[in-house]
Formats: structure tokens, sequence, C-alpha cells
């Protein structure tokens, strides 16, 4: 296994942890079973730099994918 599969593999499980602890933070917020953009109001700041902060993991991991796929297809069309 080489960086680049390392990259896409541990940053798209990063990925996904991550998501997973932003959504039970979110839906902790629900108030009777409903979740409302009001309810959200005080998450706000916190989510908007999450998402600022996030966006360039997720950059980086499109870009290992992006590679891993242009590798794959260069091996699957030379043979």
């Amino acid at each position: 296994m080489d960086i680049w599969q390392k990259l896409f593999l541990y940053l798209g499980a990063l990925i996904g942890a991550a998501f997973l602890l932003v959504v039970m933070i979110v839906l902790g917020t629900a108030e009777n079973g409903q979740l409302t953009t009001e309810g959200l109001q005080h998450l706000q700041a916190s989510l908007t730099s999450f998402y600022e902060l996030f966006r360039w993991f997720v950059y980086i991991w499109l870009i290992a994918g992006a590679v891993l796929l242009v590798r794959f297809l260069k091996s699957f069309f030379s043979k």
C-alpha cells in the first residue's frame, strides 16, 4: 500500500467519523424529536468554523482519489 492509498483510506475514515460526530451533535439538539433551524442557531459559528477547516481535508482526499483513479485507468488501458 503506497502513500496515496493510505491517504485516501485514512482521510476517508476521518471524514466519515467527523461527519458522524457532527450528526450526533446536531441531532442531540433536537427538541421533542424535531430538528429546527432555530434550534441550531447556537451551533452556527462552530459548524461554520468546522466547515472552513474540514473542507481542506476533503480537497486532499479528492486529490488522492483522483491520483488513484488516474493510476488505475492508466494501468487498465496500457495492457
